[in-house]
C-alpha cells in the first residue's frame, strides 16, 4: 500500500485531472518494441502500479498486479477503471506517437518526466539498440529504488516559517478571450518549437527566464489581438515544493499555483521591463516561505479532512482544486531542463496535455526541452488558429523563429 495524497479525492467526471504525455518519433512505432518498455516501466515504477480502494471513509492506493492497458487507439482510456485494469496510468499508441495517460492526483510533471525517459529508454534499445545513448540520468530496472520516491512526503508536524513573506489577499479584474474567438470544436492543442539558444539568449539579453519570457510573448500577442481591453493579463505559474520538503525524488503532485500578472497599461513598455516585472513576481510567489505556508496548510488541510466522511473530502478537495483556475487568462507550466541522454535523436517531439481546463476562455501553456529545442504545448478551447498564428509572429519579432510542428484536438 502506498500513500495517498488527498488532491485524488478531487477526481470526478467534470475535473478527471489526467496528464497526457506524447513522445512523437520520426517512425512508425512498433507495438512490439512498446510492449517490451511499458513492462519494464512496470517493473521499475512500483508505486505507479496501484489502484484506489475504499477503506471506511478513505481512499488507500492498494497494489495492482495486473498489466498496464496498451491501446492501438490515440484516445485515452478511462483510469481507475476497468478499461485501464483499474491503473491510474496507461499507456497508447498510433502511427508515430506513444500516449502516456496518468492521474494528475498522484503525479505532477516533475514526477512524470523519469517515467517517460524509463519508457522511451527500454523502447530504443528495442527498437534501435542502445549505442550513443548513456543512461546515467534515467531510471532503470536494475536499480535500487530508493524509499524517497514513493514514500509520504508531507512532515508530521508543521515547519517553522519565521521568515514568511507577508502579502495581501490580492484581487483581479483578468481579461478572458471574447465569445467568438474560438470555435466549439473542442479542446485544440497547437505543438510548437523554438531552440534553445535563441530564445535563451534573447530572454537573457533582456533580464528574463524561460517562464517569464514566454508569459511576455503570451501577453505581447494579447496587447496586440486586443488593444482596446482595460483588463488584467492574469497568469497561472505552477511551482513545485520537493526540495523544501527534503523528497526530491518523489512521484506525488507536489505543486502549488500563484498568480502573477500583467496590466494592460503596461503595454508600452520595452519587453526587457516587462520580464524585469514578471521575474519579480516569480522570484516573490516561488519564495521558500511560501513553499513553507503551503506545506503547512497541506498539514491543516489533512488534519481537517480526517475529521469528513468520504463525500465531505471529494467536495474539500474539488473546491480546493478548481479555486484558482476561475482567474487566470493563461498558465504557464515548465518542466524544467531535462536530459533525454541522446534518446533525442529518435525523437521528433512531445507534447503534454495537463488536466481540464475549468475557463473555457483561458489557454494552458506547458513548456518541456527535448534536445536543443523547447517543444511548447498551446492548448486552447478551440480550433481556430489566430492566437497561436500571433504568437508565432511575436516570437519572430524578437528575431525568433517559432516553429509549428502540429496541431491536434486532444481528449
Amino acid at each position: 500500500m502506498y500513500c495517498v495524497i488527498p488532491l485524488i479525492y478531487a477526481a470526478n467526471e467534470q475535473l478527471k485531472g489526467t496528464i497526457r504525455f506524447a513522445l512523437e518519433f520520426y517512425e512508425e512505432i512498433d507495438p512490439e518494441a512498446l510492449q517490451y518498455a511499458v513492462k519494464q516501466v512496470q517493473k521499475r515504477y512500483p508505486y505507479f502500479s496501484v489502484k484506489i480502494e475504499k477503506e471506511k471513509e478513505s481512499f488507500i492506493l492498494a497494489e495492482n498486479d495486473l498489466p498496464f492497458v496498451i491501446t492501438a487507439d490515440e484516445k485515452p482510456v478511462c483510469l481507475n477503471s476497468a478499461a485501464s485494469n483499474g491503473h491510474l496510468l496507461a499507456f497508447a499508441w498510433k502511427e508515430r506517437t506513444i500516449w502516456i495517460d496518468i492521474s494528475h492526483f498522484i503525479c505532477d510533471g516533475n514526477g512524470l518526466a523519469p517515467l517517460v525517459k524509463t519508457l522511451a529508454y527500454y523502447y530504443v534499445e528495442q527498437r534501435y539498440g542502445s549505442d550513443g545513448i548513456d543512461p546515467a540520468s534515467i531510471r532503470l530496472v536494475t536499480d535500487n529504488i530508493e524509499e524517497s520516491e514513493y514514500a509520504y512526503p508531507f512532515p508530521e508536524a508543521p515547519i517553522p516559517n519565521e521568515n514568511a513573506i507577508r502579502t495581501e489577499k490580492k484581487t483581479y479584474d483578468p481579461f478572458f478571450f471574447e465569445d467568438g474567438l474560438f470555435d466549439s470544436e473542442g479542446n485544440y492543442a497547437y505543438h510548437l518549437q523554438i531552440r534553445q539558444k535563441d530564445l535563451m539568449a534573447y530572454a537573457k539579453s533582456n533580464d528574463g527566464s524561460p517562464v517569464s519570457f514566454i508569459c511576455v510573448m503570451l501577453y505581447k500577442t494579447l496587447m496586440n489581438l486586443y488593444p482596446e481591453t482595460e483588463k488584467d493579463i492574469v497568469f497561472e505559474i505552477p511551482h513545485e515544493y520537493r526540495k523544501v520538503l527534503g523528497h526530491p525524488l518523489s512521484h506525488d503532485s507536489l505543486v502549488r499555483v500563484f498568480l502573477a500578472k500583467l496590466a494592460a497599461r503596461d503595454r508600452s513598455k520595452s519587453i526587457e521591463m516587462l520580464n524585469t516585472c514578471v521575474r519579480g513576481q516569480i522570484i516573490l510567489g516561488s519564495d521558500e516561505s511560501a513553499d513553507i505556508e503551503a506545506i503547512n496548510g497541506m498539514l491543516q488541510l489533512n488534519a481537517y479532512m480526517q475529521s469528513l466522511p468520504l463525500e465531505g473530502k471529494k467536495q474539500a478537495m474539488r473546491a480546493l482544486v478548481t479555486a484558482p483556475l476561475a482567474e487566470s487568462t493563461f498558465g504557464v507550466s515548465y518542466t524544467g531542463n531535462i536530459s533525454w541522454g541522446g534518446m533525442e535523436k529518435y525523437i521528433r517531439d512531445l507534447h503534454v496535455y495537463a488536466g481540464e481546463n475549468n475557463h473555457s476562455k483561458s489557454l494552458v501553456v506547458e513548456v518541456f526541452t527535448l534536445g536543443d529545442n523547447f517543444s511548447i504545448c498551446v492548448m486552447q478551447p478551440g480550433k481556430n488558429p489566430i492566437f497561436v498564428q500571433n504568437l508565432i509572429q511575436s516570437f519572430a519579432d524578437c528575431g525568433i523563429e517559432c516553429r509549428l510542428m502540429s496541431e491536434a484536438r486532444f481528449h
